[in-house]
């Protein structure tokens, strides 16, 4: 049996023990002799060569059994050896630094690709808007009334990871708190979690109680009552608020110095026109609408409001509006303001409060912002991580029931004083208020 034989005996794992010991013993021993080879640049074959010829000549022997040798071949050879391992040398040094380059500057690129980039700019290069800034424009009006935000400065750090800042523009304070975080692998931290939470599921009064839409709210906590059959002694009011007059009470004893969030409850859905004209009699700041987003489960004329209305909604009449570019056919009526090549013309600038005063306007411009959320997965994803009732399915779903049955409003909220809130209780449209403290 040839050695050959025997290597392909041994690959295929047919050798005995002790001939597999031998062969793994010889590869260890020739791989032993490679690397001191490389290491030596020289083969110790010829260099005995050169010194076996030299001792003949010294000798003045000639045997038989020394050959005549050309010794300018055996030079020849060992400088090819040598610049042979001087090239491997070269070439891993090169293949080297090639590797360390593409770790370096591409391979963070490529690993972001996978993840959501909130850094990719969708301006122009005269004006850069990070993507981030339009996603939580949308975002925010959708889900955060009274908190709207439309800037974030990004800071790519590769790998996925970036470094977040979401700027507040405009505040009813005097006072802009920004908002730092960062991003990694398309998980979202804040540095502060306390500022962009969303407000409760019982901030408004209809998120707890069951009845008729047409119903005022008094109306609808006896259905309630019966709905569920509560005991006279219990109570069935369950928002945030409490009842009409802890609320009120609530509302007297807020200091007058400071700013608040009011989260309002109509004592009648109203259709958007009438709210429209409601809101437009106010004196009020940016107003965000609660819709009814989906449909109503019913038992006869009753219906169950309680799980099927989430705090969902936009904003009606905003206190200031911004330049983001966006597409104009796919999501018509998006943003109010003005594409970021315009920002310079006044007249491209949209009226906001002329914009969304049809329900027409009002209407595409909600469907829009459902349906450009539910086409943002990597960042929906990102923000809705522990809520699995705004996945891109629900959202499709709401746009669909908005455009099919139009704008019903629940409730609203506004940024205001103490005066101002309790002015608001005092009105036959409104049941209670509910207040946050704006931080």
């Amino acid at each position: 049996m040839t050695y050959r034989e025997l290597l392909e005996l041994y690959k295929t794992g047919e050798l005995e023990l002790e001939q597999r010991k031998k062969v793994e013993k010889d590869i260890e021993r020739q791989e032993a002799i490679s690397d001191y080879l490389y290491e030596q640049e020289d083969i110790p074959e010829l260099n005995d060569i050169f010194e076996e010829k030299a001792a003949a000549e010294k000798n003045n022997k000639r045997n038989d059994d020394i050959e005549d040798i050309d010794t300018k071949f055996i030079e020849m050879v060992n400088r090819s050896i040598r610049h042979a391992f001087r090239r491997m040398g070269l070439t891993i040094l090169a293949a080297a630094f090639v590797l360390i380059l593409f770790v370096q500057f591409c391979l963070p690129t490529i690993v972001s690709c996978f993840y959501y980039n909130p850094a990719k700019n969708i301006g122009d290069k005269d004006y850069a808007i990070s993507k981030m800034s339009r996603d939580m424009a949308v975002y925010s009006e959708v889900f955060l009334p009274g908190k709207r935000r439309g800037s974030v400065q990004v800071e790519a750090k590769g790998y996925g990871n970036y470094n977040i800042t979401v700027n507040q523009t405009s505040s009813f304070t005097g006072s802009l708190t920004d908002v730092s975080g960062e991003i990694t692998r398309g998980e979202l931290r804040y540095y502060d979690n306390n500022i962009f939470k969303k407000p409760a599921t019982n901030v408004f009064v209809y998120g707890s109680i069951a009845g008729k839409e047409e119903n005022t709210v008094e109306e609808n906590l006896k259905y309630t009552r019966k709905y569920f059959d509560v005991k006279d002694d219990e109570e069935v009011n369950l928002c945030a608020a409490g009842s009409k007059e802890e609320s009120l009470k609530t509302l007297q004893e807020l200091d007058e110095r400071k700013m608040y969030i009011g989260y309002v409850s109509l004592d009648k859905i109203m259709s958007y026109a009438d709210f429209k004209r409601y809101v437009d009699r106010q004196d009020l700041a940016e107003v965000w609408c609660a819709v009814q987003v989906a449909e109503l489960e019913k038992e006869e004329e009753v219906v169950n409001f309680q799980s099927n209305i989430p705090n969902i909604g936009f904003v009606c009449n905003p206190s200031y509006n911004t330049a983001i570019k966006w597409d104009e056919k796919k999501y018509p009526n998006l943003l109010p303001g003005c594409e970021t090549q315009d920002m310079g013309n006044e007249d491209e600038w949209d009226d906001p409060e002329e914009n969304l005063k049809s329900e027409s306007n009002a209407r595409q411009h909600f469907v829009s912002l459902l349906n450009y959320l539910s086409d943002q997965k990597k960042f929906l994803a990102m923000m809705e991580k522990d809520n699995s009732n705004y996945t891109t399915k629900e959202l499709k779903e709401m746009a669909s029931y908005i455009k099919k049955n139009g704008i019903k409003v629940y409730g609203f909220t506004t940024i205001a004083d103490k005066e101002t809130l309790l002015k608001l209780s005092k009105q036959s449209e409104v049941y209670e208020i509910y207040t946050e403290e704006v931080r």
